[in-house]
């Protein structure tokens, strides 16, 4: 029996994941812990590459909560792939408008 197989099926999926650590950076008491630990920001901002919006926008909103810690902005700042992240979201972003409009 290969048991990867049933664990697939139970492993929940980006959007639950990203809503779960966006529903924790909501409070201040979280956002610290959050920051620090070794796997809940470098995630984040791998959503924000995520193919569906919903993902991206939650994984927006938890960064936005995060920083919102004065304490954490440095290290946010810091994190390997951020800013690139960043710059992808805006640069997306002012694509999709811009075909909007040529509508």
């Amino acid at each position: 029996m290969n048991s990867s197989s049933s664990t697939m099926s139970e492993e929940p999926d980006a959007l639950s994941v990203v809503n779960q650590l966006r529903d924790l950076a909501a409070d201040p008491l979280n956002r610290r812990a959050i920051v620090q630990d070794q796997g809940c920001l470098p995630g984040l901002i791998l959503f924000m590459d995520h193919p569906n919006p919903p993902v991206v926008h939650s994984a927006l909103l938890a960064l936005r909560y995060l920083a919102e810690c004065r304490a954490n902005r440095e290290k946010m700042k810091g994190e390997l792939g951020m800013m690139l992240s960043l710059q992808n979201v805006i640069q997306n972003g002012i694509v999709f408008v811009e075909m909007l409009c040529k509508f």
